[in-house]
């Protein structure tokens, strides 16, 4: 009789015990949320100010040096922009930028597959069929890179808003880019 009182005992115990530790583990689980919300809060903030500063402090004077700079930092390759131009049709728009080895740059707020959709000519006639397009005769084999404050830069957006409104005169208004590689009409 004694063992099974202490059986039981020793049972409870065990149990009394888990049921603290289950108890004490739960207060700090809500403690270390606690803690990564006041944190990711803190970083959200410290990102806001530096932002809000960054604006004062950045700008693109140049269009052509900017997006040179873009391009080192997304494919890897220096290049040197000589001229930079607005493109408009009645569904897409883009900002044009020929390199001095003939190489064509697109860059456009509409994702890839749309804005190749929307520079399509919509009739079939021959004289359209023998142009050649914005982005070349191959459009759905050019290389495209997307621009973000990811791949671009922490302060990407902010720069491009200030290199769109100077080459364009309109407003941006997205945080997000596509880069069209086109190559020079004699290296197809």
């Amino acid at each position: 009789m004694l063992d099974v009182i202490f059986a039981v005992s020793v049972l409870v115990a065990v149990i009394f015990f888990g049921a603290l530790l289950s108890i004490g583990n739960e207060r700090q689980r809500k403690a270390i949320d606690g803690i990564r919300e006041q944190t990711a809060y803190w970083a959200e903030q410290d990102l806001r100010l530096k932002r809000a500063r960054a604006l004062r402090e950045v700008h693109v004077e140049n269009p052509n040096l900017w997006l040179a700079g873009i391009i080192v930092r997304v494919t890897g390759e220096a290049t040197t922009i000589i001229s930079l131009h607005s493109w408009t049709s009645e569904e897409a728009r883009a900002i044009v930028g020929t390199s001095s080895d003939g190489r064509r740059y697109v860059i456009t707020p509409m994702p890839p597959q749309r804005f190749i959709r929307a520079i399509k000519p919509k009739s079939r006639s021959r004289l359209q069929q023998a142009e050649v397009g914005l982005l070349g005769d191959h459009p759905k084999r050019i290389q495209v890179y997307e621009l973000s404050i990811v791949t671009a830069g922490a302060f990407f957006d902010l720069e491009a808003t200030q290199a769109w409104q100077l080459v364009t005169h309109s407003h941006l208004g997205a945080e997000r880019l596509y880069l069209f590689e086109v190559p020079a009409p004699h290296s197809n």
